[in-house]
């Protein structure tokens, strides 16, 4: 599926995604995935490593990269911890070499 996706951007074309991970709060995310099975929603937490392949392989990554999504507009103020945020986001570029 998601190589159907990558395989329908046009070059220069940008694919925006996020996904939940176990990494830094695994009970509480286990937790999320167990309610979201329990309701008949399928459910897969990722790492960022295992979340990059799957989105972002071929894509030129945007600045600042595969990062918690807490990241990407920094506060002003204190940033939540990792624990209270468990989403990675990135933004991903196909250039013209990007395999389709």
């Amino acid at each position: 599926m998601v190589a159907t996706l990558l395989g329908s951007l046009a070059p220069g074309s940008y694919l925006v995604a996020s996904h939940v991970t176990p990494e830094h709060d695994p009970a509480g995310v286990g937790g999320l995935e167990r309610t979201c099975r329990q309701a008949g929603i399928p459910a897969q937490a990722r790492t960022a490593t295992e979340f990059a392949a799957l989105a972002f392989r071929g894509l030129e990554l945007v600045d600042p990269g595969l990062v918690l999504v807490s990241e990407w507009r920094r506060p002003a103020g204190p940033r939540p911890l990792p624990a209270e945020v468990n989403w990675y986001g990135g933004i991903g570029r196909r250039t013209d070499h990007s395999p389709a």
